[in-house]
């Protein structure tokens, strides 16, 4: 969350000062640590407040103000800093450092009295359901990988069939179903199959997503077909290189989310029918996309019955074990609850397998699922997606809604996404390990609990690359804007002059 990450941000800008042998600027001591005092309580107490807020499309008014509040610290601070470097001494603003930070301590002041009076209603219950010292996050849950598919066994075997059927036409085979019905896992699992892959000579998979480009499109293709092209050569010219490429190959493209029948028209003319059985499978949410790229009925997700759901739950949160008796009928309404989404059932599993397995937990996790899912609100599936994220320990959430500035189906590199964690100031430091050690210790937590999906592993075991869930992303970016964590500038020009950027402490550039 913003406040959190807010803290954490001014807190890290204090040691540093406290640390550095010739400090650009002092803090007056007092002053330093009234700021410490009040930054650790808040932090506390984020701890214990955000999980119990019920949903709301509005920020939390007590979080905004310390956001604010730390927010202004940070930019006092900074402001003399750079001041002082590159002025010689000469003062940020009308105020001296000592007058400005006074200022924002007696707004800390108003914000940790009401803050100790809600800690005081908030009483013993209300304590986090997650483990939500840091410390956890270094223990796995046993989530099994095999389960990814539970339930689309028989789809499995139907698609392999439409893959390696007699048919010498080249077809296109839309997979078509709802936002987290499993499609793009039914495609992945298709195209890493042993006996399909020696089944056509070449194959590639490509993201097409709401935002695509033509040219990277085909770019991405060609290298994965062994060719090296610049990103500067003409689409034509590109199309060209795939199509001779292709030409006389049995050929295996998987183009995963598409949104438009434009993507579609911009890359078809390079894809030759060589009369060999090749195949182009495409994963969409959009059922009359599906009928007009092929006059072959599409390939439908179905949603899982209640025996496929309870069997992928109880895989994810018990692995090779059993449900424990006193717990059965909870997680028998928690699976009703996910009304058969794999993506819902897959991250509330992650929810479960991280906490304590008590009935008075999952009974608290049963009735909120309960409540969002019997509402009028037809966003079930969004808002128990932010129902995990609510449950999740405070330090987690910043390197959560960091995960939305990156594009749909972006490859995140873990090495990147560490250097931005720590080049942020959202990670708070831990006695004996380094801020990178901690940055992959959140990852981990992060892809354990099924809220990032790893794509690649190391040698070592450890994560190489990761992505996010498109519904997660839109999921991050909604509350991102609620908290105004950080505004990111999009490809209309207007945007970039809006006066509202200016109110934001960071702001994103994407390529």
């Amino acid at each position: 969350m913003a406040a959190y990450a807010a803290l954490v941000s001014v807190m890290n800008i204090i040691d540093t000062l406290n640390r550095h042998p010739h400090p650009p600027i002092s803090l007056h001591p007092k002053q330093a640590e009234s700021l410490t005092e009040k930054i650790t309580f808040l932090e506390g107490f984020l701890g214990i407040y955000s999980p119990h807020l019920p949903y709301s499309k509005e920020a939390d008014p007590l979080e905004s103000s310390i956001a604010d509040a730390a927010y202004a610290a940070e930019y006092i601070i900074e402001s003399h800093i750079v001041d002082q470097i590159k002025m010689d001494g000469v003062r940020a603003g009308p105020k001296s450092l000592y007058e400005a930070l006074e200022e924002v301590i007696k707004d800390m002041d108003l914000i940790e009295k009401e803050a100790k009076e809600i800690k005081q209603t908030l009483g013993v219950q209300h304590q986090l359901h997650t483990k939500s010292t840091p410390s956890d996050s270094l223990k796995s849950s046993p989530i099994a990988k095999e389960s990814s598919m539970v339930g689309a066994e028989e789809a499995l075997l139907e698609m392999k069939d439409k893959l390696t059927s007699d048919c010498r036409d080249l077809q296109i085979i839309p997979i078509v179903g709802m936002g987290g019905s499993g499609k793009t896992t039914l495609a992945m699992n298709i195209y890493q199959d042993r006996l399909i892959k020696e089944h056509f000579y070449v194959s590639a998979w490509v993201a097409i997503s709401q935002e695509y480009n033509i040219q990277e499109i085909l770019v991405h293709i060609l290298r994965q077909l062994n060719q090296n092209v610049g990103q500067t050569s003409s689409e034509e010219g590109l199309g060209e290189i795939l199509h001779k490429n292709l030409f006389g190959r049995k050929y295996l493209i998987i183009l995963d989310d598409m949104w438009s029948i434009k993507a579609w028209d911009g890359i078809r003319w390079f894809l030759p029918d060589n009369k060999n059985g090749s195949r182009i499978v495409v994963t969409t949410r959009l059922s009359n996309l599906g009928s007009d790229l092929s006059h072959s009925k599409n390939f439908e997700m179905r949603l899982l019955n209640w025996f496929d759901s309870w069997e992928l739950l109880s895989k994810i949160v018990f692995g090779e074990n059993v449900c424990p008796p006193e717990l059965v009928d909870i997680c028998w309404r928690i699976v009703s609850g996910c009304k058969g989404l794999p993506l819902a059932i897959v991250v509330i599993g992650g929810l479960l397998a991280k906490s304590n397995h008590t009935r008075e937990i999952w009974g608290s996790i049963q009735e909120n699922l309960s409540s969002i899912v019997n509402s009028e609100d037809d966003e079930w599936c969004f808002r128990i997606l932010h129902m995990s994220y609510k449950q999740l320990p405070v330090y987690l959430k910043p390197c959560f809604l960091y995960m939305g500035n990156f594009r749909e189906d972006k490859v995140i590199r873990r090495s990147l996404l560490v250097e931005l964690w720590v080049a942020e100031g959202i990670l708070k430091p831990i006695s004996g390990k380094s801020l990178e050690e901690i940055a992959k210790m959140y990852l981990k937590d992060l892809a354990d609990r099924n809220l990032v999906l790893i794509d690649k592993i190391g040698t070592n075991g450890e994560i190489k690359s990761c992505k996010i869930h498109d519904l997660l992303r839109d999921m991050c970016l909604k509350e991102v804007n609620k908290e105004r964590f950080y505004h990111v500038v999009r490809n209309d020009p207007s945007s970039t002059f809006n006066p509202y950027i200016k109110g934001q402490r960071r702001v994103f550039f994407p390529r």
